[in-house]
C-alpha cells in the first residue's frame, strides 16, 4: 500500500476545522453560480479564475477566497448548504471525529447569531447519521472586540442548556487576525467559559508575541493551542513559554499547510511539528481551512510522513494520540477509543496481507 493510500485509509479525528474556510472549490463555485444566475452577487470576474487556481494560489489569492466565501454565505440556505458540504467531505476523506469551529454571524434582515447557530446544530445532527461524530466549537473572533465576545459566549450557554442540543457545543474557540487586538482582554470571557464547563481552543503564538503567548498561557484556561507556530524555542519562542505548555499538557493543533501558505512557517522542513514530536508532546495533524488551502486531512498527514520520515505506526500513533485531545467526556472518548483501534487494527490486517 502507497503511502498516500495508506494516509487516506486511516481512520482520522480532524480538531481544527473552521466552517467556511473549509469549503471545497467544487461547493463555492456551485454558490458563485447560483449568485450569478440571481444577480445579486458582488464579486469581480476574477473570483472563479482564483478558485480555480488551487494549489497554485498566492497567499494573496488565498485571502481574497476568504472575502469570496463571505460574500457568498450570506444567508441561512447557503449556510446549510456549506455546513452539510464541508461535514460529507470530511466522511469522504475517512473523519471518524470532527471539532467543526465557526463564527456566528449577525446579518441584519438575513441571520441573527442565533439563527445561525441553530442552522448549524440542525445540519450537524442531520449529518451524524453518516458514521461520523461531530461536535461544534462557536468562535470568538479577537477582531470583533469583548463585548461580542461575552455575546457569543451568552448564545452558548444558552444552547447548551437546551435538550436538543446541549451535546452537540463542546467549547469555544478563540481565533481571528492576530494582529488586531489583544488576547489579554479576553481572559475574563476565558475564565467564565471555563466556569461553565466549555473547553478552549486558543489560537495563540501564530505571529511572534510573547507577552500575549505567555499571558495566555500562565492563565492555565487553555485546552488545546491553535497553531502555536512561535512557542517551541527552536522556532522563535523561549524556554518558558515550551515549559508551561509541558507542564500544562496542552495538545499542540498543528496545520502545515496554512502555515506555509499564510507564511508563519517558512517551509515544511522548518516546521515546528518535529519538535513537539520528538519530545513526545501530544500534537494533532489538522487542516484549519482545507478549502482555502486546497488541502485534506489525509494530504496533511502525508506531507508529514514524507518531510518527518513517519513510519506507518507512528501515522498511526498520531490518530490514537488525537483521541485524548478532544473535547469529549470520558465515557465518550474512551468509546471512540475503542472505535479507532479497531479501525486501525484492521487496516493494520489489511497491511499485512498486502
Amino acid at each position: 500500500m502507497d503511502l498516500k493510500t495508506f494516509c487516506r485509509s486511516l481512520p482520522k479525528i480532524e480538531l481544527h476545522a473552521h466552517l467556511t474556510g473549509s469549503l471545497s472549490d467544487a461547493t463555492v463555485l456551485r454558490l458563485l453560480h447560483a449568485k450569478r444566475q440571481e444577480g445579486v452577487v458582488d464579486l469581480p470576474d476574477s473570483a472563479e479564475v482564483v478558485l480555480k487556481r488551487g494549489h497554485n494560489r498566492t497567499l494573496k489569492e488565498c485571502f481574497e477566497v476568504f472575502r469570496i466565501l463571505h460574500c457568498l454565505t450570506d444567508n441561512l440556505v447557503a449556510l446549510r448548504t456549506i455546513t452539510r458540504d464541508v461535514i460529507r467531505e470530511f466522511v469522504e476523506d475517512n473523519v471518524q471525529y470532527l471539532e467543526l469551529r465557526t463564527t456566528p454571524k449577525v446579518i441584519i434582515g438575513k441571520m441573527t447569531k442565533e439563527q445561525y447557530i441553530e442552522t448549524v446544530l440542525d445540519v450537524i445532527g442531520e449529518e451524524m447519521k453518516a458514521n461520523i461524530t461531530i461536535r461544534l466549537l462557536l468562535s470568538v473572533d479577537r477582531a470583533r472586540g469583548v463585548d461580542d465576545a461575552w455575546d457569543t459566549l451568552r448564545v452558548t450557554k444558552q444552547y447548551m442548556s437546551q435538550e436538543k442540543y446541549k451535546n452537540l457545543i463542546c467549547g469555544l474557540d478563540i481565533s481571528g487576525n492576530p494582529n488586531v487586538g489583544d488576547l489579554c482582554d479576553y481572559i475574563p470571557v476565558l475564565e467564565a467559559a471555563r466556569k461553565d464547563g466549555l473547553k478552549l481552543a486558543v489560537h495563540v503564538a501564530e505571529v511572534l508575541n510573547e507577552k500575549e503567548t505567555l499571558h495566555v498561557l500562565k492563565s492555565g484556561l487553555v485546552s488545546r493551542v491553535g497553531h502555536g507556530s512561535y512557542i517551541h524555542h527552536k522556532c522563535g519562542g523561549t524556554h518558558e513559554m515550551v515549559n508551561l505548555v509541558k507542564n500544562f499538557s496542552i495538545p499542540i493543533e498543528i496545520c502545515i499547510s496554512s502555515n506555509i501558505k499564510s507564511g508563519t512557517v517558512k517551509s515544511i522542513s522548518d516546521h515546528h511539528f518535529q519538535h513537539w514530536w520528538k519530545e513526545g508532546h501530544p500534537v494533532i495533524i489538522c487542516t484549519d481551512d482545507k478549502g482555502v488551502f486546497n488541502t485534506s486531512l489525509s494530504e496533511e498527514f502525508q506531507m508529514c510522513a514524507e518531510t518527518f520520515k513517519l513510519t506507518h505506526d507512528d501515522l498511526c500513533e498520531l490518530c490514537l494520540c488525537a483521541v485524548d485531545s478532544t473535547f469529549l467526556p470520558r465515557n465518550e472518548r474512551d468509546e471512540l477509543r475503542k472505535t479507532m483501534q479497531q479501525k486501525l487494527q484492521h487496516l493494520r490486517k489489511n497491511l499485512g496481507n498486502s
